[in-house]
């Protein structure tokens, strides 16, 4: 008797996500038949087919989620994080992984990386769990480090920058609720900001033709960045000899820092090295899309007229100029938000937003509640996720993110994306349920 109460309790969940997520997957099926919509061929286009067949996996998928232990999951991470690098090395050799728009990211016909994110998140929310305050020890936050960074190096080298980013974005949710110190986060922010700002700025001063300064003549020669590191270090390492006799708080303090540019120099040059022309200049042409009207900036371009034709109400089902006519890009993924935009308008659009906004409290609820600690670094790792593509993705529409080419969950018709969400969907229920089972 009590068997079959534990199990009905399994059964409780949060009827409002579920509302959200049957919302999302609707507008997604009406937007990516309007967007694939031809009238000519009188046929159905598989790319609608296909979103219809991984919807409806998602949800059963979604179900199975449900009911296996999370805490299971996490005493089993290794088996899923080593399996996880396997694939990842995999899509990278040639004949094996698939390049599609520039990026070796597939397998199959799908992606690994977007499966990779649940694993991230599984495999970090219990070694925090397991270790507790030790992660406040730096001996457990480089071991941490050494975790993450493998599986994020192997998606960089891809390359696939958008959802390197997610992976961070992440990461750096989860060690903030886990307990890492606010100086560890906030070096690993820094190293990532200037590590990136480095190749932003060459690029931006190529893609401009304002090659003639000192700073641009001096930075864009990669051996001196490698001086610039190696001094860093040098300091780094004399400061922190010198407080092994001294044991001062202030000169510990300045190697530390040293050390976190050290890094930062290094980052600089493996984003200079690792990505491609055409990556580094969709993280610019958010800035000034002019700077590549007839390349980059032409998707932005197109999105913004596209948005902006909407209105209030939109132009219809089936009447929107920009989707009909093809003007935008990859409108079935990256930028179906513009076809909401244009043919739903504000109202159709805020709906969207919404049913986001629905997903990220309740997920948020869920976690403040879970019944221990690793529940709730699961679902911070989750909302993290959802967070990060929401914001990205809407953001590139309207033009005020880069473009990235991440997805937007259960709209854009990736299988792989799809799936992904529906498994973290799965784990937020999965959490709350067994906060009634003992």
């Amino acid at each position: 008797m009590n068997e079959k109460k534990e199990l009905k309790r399994l059964f409780v969940f949060d009827w409002r996500i579920l509302i959200s997520i049957l919302f999302l997957m609707v507008a997604g099926a009406i937007a990516v038949y309007s967007s694939t919509y031809s009238p000519d061929s009188g046929k159905t286009s598989w790319i609608f087919l296909k979103y219809i067949f991984f919807s409806v996996v998602g949800l059963v998928i979604m179900c199975i989620t449900m009911f296996i232990n999370y805490t299971k999951l996490a005493e089993h991470r290794m088996s899923l994080y080593i399996p996880m690098l396997v694939v990842l090395i995999l899509v990278l050799i040639p004949g094996v992984g698939t390049t599609i728009n520039g990026s070796s990211s597939w397998l199959f016909g799908m992606q690994p990386s977007e499966f990779g994110k649940i694993v991230m998140i599984i495999f970090l929310a219990g070694y925090l769990d397991q270790i507790g305050d030790k992660i406040k020890q730096e001996k457990y936050f480089l071991i941490a480090g050494i975790f993450i960074s493998i599986p994020i190096g192997l998606v960089l080298m891809q390359p696939d920058l958008g959802t390197v980013l997610v992976y961070c974005f992440i990461v750096f949710v989860m060690l903030f609720v886990g307990g890492v110190p606010l100086r560890y986060i906030i070096s690993l922010l820094s190293i990532g900001v200037i590590g990136l700002s480095i190749p932003m700025f060459l690029e931006y001063k190529r893609m401009s033709d304002d090659i003639n300064n000192i700073l641009f003549n001096f930075l864009s020669q990669r051996l001196y960045i490698g001086y610039i590191a190696g001094g860093f270090l040098f300091i780094s390492i004399l400061l922190l000899t010198i407080n092994f006799y001294m044991n001062n708080k202030y000169v510990e303090l300045f190697s530390f820092i040293f050390f976190v540019l050290f890094l930062s120099m290094c980052a600089a040059l493996t984003f200079d090295i690792g990505l491609k022309t055409y990556q580094k200049e969709r993280l610019l042409v958010f800035m000034n899309p002019e700077l590549t009207r007839l390349s980059s900036g032409y998707n932005i371009i197109q999105s913004l007229i596209a948005v902006g034709s909407g209105g209030l109400f939109g132009e219809g089902f089936l009447n929107g100029s920009q989707s009909q006519l093809n003007f935008i890009p990859q409108q079935v993924n990256d930028f179906i938000f513009s076809n909401i935009c244009e043919e739903w308008g504000f109202i159709g659009s805020a709906l969207v937003v919404l049913a986001y906004a629905t997903i990220f409290v309740r997920g948020i609820t869920v976690a403040y509640f879970a019944k221990d600690r690793l529940g709730a670094l699961i679902i911070s790792g989750v909302v993290a996720m959802f967070l990060c593509h929401v914001l990205i993705n809407i953001g590139m529409v309207v033009g005020m993110m880069p473009i990235t080419g991440l997805t937007l969950p259960f709209v854009s018709s990736g299988g792989s994306s799809i799936l992904t969400f529906s498994i973290s969907i799965g784990l937020i229920f999965n959490v709350e349920a067994r906060r009634y089972v003992h």
